[in-house]
């Protein structure tokens, strides 16, 4: 019975002990003491203060660079119609100057104007002297203004035409592979078709929608 009554009696002194130990550490004086519990005050102000939703201001939250403010939308329509009246002043008028174009031909992109020449390295199978029209157009300018299709220009908008005038070969190209004391010698003469077109016209609808 002694031992059981020491054994429960243990513990409970030393929560007492502990407890005092903590008391007299928070209430000893000078700076240390001062520091710790003026810290531990504003933590905990801090943490009280500050709402259920906050977010630190750090370099995630909130970048270094300006934020971006978008356009009002109706401000922007209303610009967006001022540059589509100015441009269809200056269709009307044919005060656009020469007009240049991107295409999207046989794999490639070429930025032409009237009277180009595309050399292109393939065989089309179109007789030589006819016409066809370039219907990928991604870009269509003049002098002041520039029309960018997204990806393509409507066929409506733009209209490119071109004639082919000559249907050739390259020159000759020879890959030759050698291998010395081993007998080996290889020859190829590698020689591609090719098409030359004309640009004949570049054309813009007389209004923009």
């Amino acid at each position: 019975m002694a031992a059981a009554v020491a054994t429960w009696a243990l513990p409970v002194t030393f929560g007492r002990l502990a407890s005092a130990c903590s008391r007299s550490v928070l209430r000893a004086s000078g700076p240390g003491a001062a520091s710790l519990w003026s810290a531990s005050r504003r933590f905990s102000s801090q943490s009280a203060s500050s709402p259920q939703g906050y977010i630190p201001k750090t370099s995630l939250s909130s970048p270094p660079w300006p934020e971006v403010v978008l356009p009002d939308p109706v401000e922007e329509a209303r610009h967006h119609a001022e540059v589509v009246e100015k441009v269809n002043e200056l269709i009307a008028r044919g005060q656009y100057g020469r007009l240049f174009a991107v295409v999207h031909f046989a794999s490639h992109q070429w930025k032409v104007t009237s009277e180009d020449l595309i050399l292109i390295e393939n065989k089309l199978d179109i007789a030589c002297g006819e016409r066809i029209r370039l219907e990928k157009v991604l870009l269509v300018g003049a002098d002041d203004f520039t029309l960018l299709g997204r990806p393509l220009l409507g066929k409506d908008l733009v209209r490119v035409e071109a004639t082919v005038i000559e249907k050739t070969e390259s020159w000759p190209r020879v890959n030759m592979r050698f291998q010395k004391r081993k007998n080996y010698k290889r020859k190829r003469i590698i020689v591609n078709p090719q098409t030359i077109l004309r640009i004949n016209t570049i054309e813009i609808a007389p209004r923009l929608c």
